[in-house]
């Protein structure tokens, strides 16, 4: 199956094709820029060198959690393509895909969540071993430390560490620390299903920051 996959839940954005497990072109782009001024380009790109086009099964697309505005903008981009190329869509958690850089290895990917916190789930071989949550980023690191194993770090909060590394947890290689869309494309080719292009939502977790701040607005003028 060939698969475009597009994710853009932290500050990269990563777009790949991949024909049955095989990357055929992969772009990672981390720019000032808004991704709704970049991601068509990468889209472009990689549709281009891998000369895929005509012959896409379906689109794959990181859901989160993440980035709340590069999550919209992925998804938005995602359903467009999908929906006019007339082909699948498949959602795939962030934390779930960025596993898949860890075959046959212990993960725990870590997203920013802000205010020194992070979104995270420990994985087996890509097996989820806990549910995604979110807590301050030392204290996931220190519970790892108790947990049977030896485990990989990765994600976008790494340098937010504060704490000495527990003797069985180890910072992932840099080359695979952040999220890939070909990971994601892996990811949604074993998933095995196939979502609805107008159903289909981001997987937020936690409101963001503008409706927390809004509530707390409407909250003090209703009081008043």
């Amino acid at each position: 199956m060939r698969i475009l996959a597009i994710e853009t839940a932290t500050r990269a954005a990563s777009v790949a094709v991949t024909f049955d497990g095989k990357i055929l072109a992969e772009s990672v782009r981390e720019s000032p820029q808004s991704f709704s001024e970049t991601l068509m380009p990468q889209v472009e790109e990689v549709i281009k060198v891998s000369g895929a086009f005509e012959n896409l099964d379906a689109v794959a697309v990181s859901i989160g959690p993440g980035s709340f505005t590069g999550l919209r903008i992925g998804l938005a981009t995602a359903k467009a393509l999908a929906y006019a190329w007339g082909i699948k869509i498949i959602g795939v958690p962030t934390l779930l895909a960025m596993s898949y850089n860890f075959p046959n290895a212990k993960v725990v990917p870590l997203i920013d969540a802000q205010k020194n916190r992070a979104y995270y789930q420990l994985f087996e071989d890509s097996l989820s071993l806990t549910d995604l949550e979110i807590k301050p980023i030392d204290e996931i690191v220190n519970s790892v430390g108790h947990v049977a194993g030896e485990f990989f770090l990765c994600g976008d909060v790494l340098h937010k560490i504060k704490i000495p590394l527990p003797p069985n947890v180890r910072l992932a290689p840099p080359h695979l620390r952040m999220p890939r869309a070909s990971a994601v494309a892996w990811c949604a080719e074993e998933l095995g299903r196939v979502d609805n292009v107008m159903n289909l939502e981001p997987l937020y977790i936690r409101r963001s920051e503008a409706e927390e701040l809004w509530e707390k607005r409407h909250g003090s003028l209703s009081e008043q």
